[in-house]
């Protein structure tokens, strides 16, 4: 009797890849069935304007999710970024872009500090710094909106390049490089390392505290990049930005089939797990779906995900 192409074993094994590609095609097919204007030229503008940014800040939080732990200030380091931007753009010119990238770096050193030298639950440290962040944004914006009237910083995101806005090859380009660091340096190794195991990471050689501390700083870099072109994108902004968010940060990263325990994933399926949650969320928003509702829907869906990825044995179940 012949064996089918794809047995029940198969599937759960490769559940993490196929399930993605198949929630994507399943997202566009169904959206543009409902709504013909969805992948229409403009439709598309807009996706990829929802999508780009989103994309760099996933990235940097994907390694954080590889190695195993959390990191709940990425949205706050990104309005922190955006903030600094639009507010000292007038009097610092272009070098408030590496002062914002310095301090969402040195946040993200400073998270890594709490999780590997003190030995803080990630979780913990991170939504301490994050909380101090929107403290310091609170203060530095006073609460109001502000809006950014340089056209050359504006460029950076805005420029159309062969019917596509500039922040899509940004975005494409911090993909691919994050890909890559993943997946062929050493760096990405350890970091699936410390992720897979991180008592026998160290006994192979791996100086687990300090790399622990440089994916949180990448994680940093990368949420202030994100703020930078944010602001570049929509040209203004307060307190609001990125309040809704956080669930579908995380939603898109499990989503792509990265496992909260860690060690499995990366950056190539996070882009997969950002088509299905911004193109989502874009094709709601087209259907005039609440907010509350797509709340709900990134929840569900980070939930189940998390099931179908979360590493099972090495889970300690306590009765």
């Amino acid at each position: 009797m012949a064996r089918p192409l794809f047995s029940q074993g198969w599937l759960r094994r490769n559940m993490t890849t196929v399930g993605p590609i198949v929630a994507a095609i399943a997202i566009i097919v169904g959206f543009q069935a409902v709504n013909p204007f969805f992948l229409s030229h403009d439709g598309m503008i807009t996706l990829v304007y929802a999508m780009s940014y989103f994309l760099i800040a996933a990235c940097g939080l994907t390694f954080v999710v590889m190695m195993g732990s959390f990191d709940f200030s990425v949205v706050s380091l990104l309005k922190l970024a955006a903030l600094l931007c639009v507010l000292y753009m007038d009097k610092l010119g272009f070098l408030v872009i590496p002062l914002a990238l310095i301090i969402s770096t040195g946040l993200g050193f400073i998270n890594g500090l709490f999780v590997a030298r003190f030995n803080v639950p990630s979780f913990m440290a991170t939504l301490g710094v994050s909380v101090v962040v929107e403290g310091a944004a609170l203060y530095l914006s006073k609460g109001f909106l502000h809006i950014i009237y340089n056209e050359t910083f504006r460029s950076l995101a805005t420029t159309f390049i062969a019917g596509l806005p500039s922040i899509f090859y940004w975005a494409i380009g911090i993909w691919l490089i994050s890909t890559f660091i993943a997946i062929y340096t050493p760096f990405g190794r350890r970091t699936y390392a410390v992720g897979g195991n991180l008592i026998g990471a160290g006994l192979s050689g791996i100086n687990v505290e300090r790399h622990r501390i440089y994916v949180f700083m990448l994680s940093g870099f990368l949420a202030g990049l994100a703020g930078v072109l944010y602001m570049a994108q929509l040209g203004g902004g307060s307190m609001l930005i990125g309040a809704d968010m956080p669930i579908p940060l995380f939603a898109s990263v499990v989503a792509g089939g990265t496992a909260l325990t860690g060690g499995v994933g990366g950056p190539h399926r996070t882009l997969l797990g950002v088509i299905i949650i911004t193109w989502i969320q874009a094709g709601m928003l087209m259907l005039a779906i609440g907010r509350d509702t797509q709340m709900i829907v990134f929840g569900l869906i980070a939930l189940g995900m998390s099931v179908a990825t979360i590493d099972r044995k090495r889970i300690k179940i306590i009765k």
